[in-house]
């Protein structure tokens, strides 16, 4: 029996001190003229190339990978583990020496990622848990991916990752024969799964909330035990990044039509291209327009990726006359002609922060269609109104996403920006920060690592003074 040292640890901190938290000191530019913003690539594109070039007997090599995110980084770790050999690849070609280090980070010369496939049947049991980082996407694939194997796979995520709902997964791999054993209340992980995948007639698969449910067993799919009728659930959301994973299994021979498939059957995963270059994350593009509303001007992009490969976000472009700007290839300048107009953010519900911030510095406007964004690594909803207040703006949150008065200016916090944890909410912080006419303390110094490495540096390079320093939560 345990001593009276003895506590109960609890995930909310009561009882205890709790850790000292990474934060950013802002200093807001003096004059900042305009600014160069490299995107980095597609964390939704490459992480479900990774899971079908994983699966494929051939080699694929993604290109378009440096300044990969953590997300990405997380997927490729967890393929690792389970036996799949990642090389890094410098502009010309040639292959760079792994460094040693535990979150397999590739070198900074990396443009490139060669990923030698081992067909459906070829993972190797991982001996450690897979730990998705901060990355959803990647935790509900590996979940299906992990679901072929006859011994049990910890699975695990960051802070945020474990206060997220899995239900959506933990049920389908339960009808599936999958033993699951998974914490409760504030926690769902870690997730304990001993498969295999058993021969069913029928799954369901719940779509009300996000799609990533049926992005993780088409990706799984290939590994299926015997053919199985599919049940879809709810209505869909991010029907984009379904879309996504239906196109990218079909390039790689996936025996699917044009819609989500209604029977899953064995099938190896074969690329039509031996080099597959991963498109830009336009959902980052945001931040560059935010920027250029905050500070009045132009933000040059590297590269603005296509409509066609924008997963929705492609509304930024399409909507500038709501939003206020002007775009001249792909350099955006802000102006005063906006619209106060609705903006279905259904498709493209990572957008929301970002966007109602634009709003408010612009004409106003209401956000709808982002009911699943409460399902994201915090409330989008509720905590992104929590954020623009915290900066002197104002907006009225319901039921599917929010109302922005228009006309309004930013005005300095007067104590610590609070992101609970989430990336989007931390890139929003920082440029809002921009607009101070003090400096501005921002929780968690290297959130925004989890999808843009370069966030942080970019304002660095242009000149604004950002420092990062450790705090006590109450």
């Amino acid at each position: 029996m345990g001593g009276a040292w003895v506590k109960r640890w609890s995930p909310d901190g009561a009882g205890h001190e709790r850790s000292l938290i990474g934060a950013l000191n802002v200093h807001p530019p003096q004059s900042v003229n305009n600014i160069k913003w490299t995107l980095p690539p597609s964390k939704s594109h490459a992480i479900r190339l990774m899971a079908l070039a994983a699966q494929a007997e051939q080699t694929v090599t993604l290109h378009g990978m440096e300044n990969a995110g953590e997300d990405a980084i997380s997927m490729r770790r967890c393929l690792s583990q389970m036996g799949i050999e990642f090389e890094n690849l410098d502009a010309d070609g040639a292959v760079l020496t792994q460094p040693s280090n535990a979150d397999f980070l590739p070198p900074e010369a990396t443009t490139a990622w060669r990923i030698h496939g081992v067909g459906p049947k070829g993972f190797t049991h991982p001996v450690s848990v897979l730990h998705a980082g901060n990355s959803g996407t990647a935790l509900r694939i590996l979940m299906a991916l992990s679901s072929r194997f006859n011994r049990p796979v910890m699975l695990d995520g960051d802070a945020s990752l474990r206060a997220r709902p899995h239900d959506a997964m933990t049920e389908t791999l339960t009808e599936l024969g999958v033993s699951c054993s998974f914490g409760q209340l504030e926690e769902g992980l870690p997730l304990l799964a001993e498969g295999p995948w058993t021969q069913t007639e029928s799954m369901t698969i719940d779509v009300s909330t996000s799609s990533q449910p049926a992005t993780s067993w088409m990706l799984a799919s290939p590994a299926s035990p015997a053919s199985v009728n599919v049940v879809y659930q709810g209505s869909p959301v991010s029907k984009r990044h379904a879309q996504l994973t239906l196109r990218l299994c079909r390039e790689f021979g996936a025996p699917f039509g044009d819609a989500l498939p209604e029977q899953f059957e064995p099938w190896t995963p074969r690329s039509q291209h031996d080099a597959i270059t991963v498109p830009k994350d336009m959902s980052l593009a945001s931040f560059g327009f935010l920027a250029a509303k905050v500070l009045n001007i132009p933000v040059t992009f590297d590269e603005m990726p296509s409509p066609e490969e924008g997963l929705g976000h492609e509304i930024l472009l399409e909507r500038t006359d709501v939003l206020g700007f002007d775009v001249k290839g792909s350099t955006v300048q802000s102006n005063s002609e906006g619209r106060h107009e609705n903006l279905d953010l259904r498709d493209s519900n990572d957008l929301i922060t970002p966007v109602a911030a634009m709003m408010a510095l612009g004409a106003g406007g209401r956000i709808v269609g982002a009911a699943h964004a409460a399902y994201k690594e915090s409330n989008r909803i509720t905590k992104t109104r929590e954020l623009l207040e915290q900066f002197g703006l104002k907006c009225t949150a319901h039921e599917d996403g929010l109302e922005v008065p228009g006309g309004q200016q930013i005005s300095t916090p007067d104590s610590l920006v609070l992101t609970h944890d989430d990336h989007r909410l931390q890139m929003t912080a920082l440029v809002l920060a921009m607009g101070c006419e003090r400096q501005v303390r921002i929780e968690g110094d290297g959130l925004h690592a989890v999808a843009d490495p370069q966030a942080v540096s970019r304002w660095m390079d242009a000149g604004v003074a950002i420092e990062s320093f450790l705090y006590q939560p109450e």
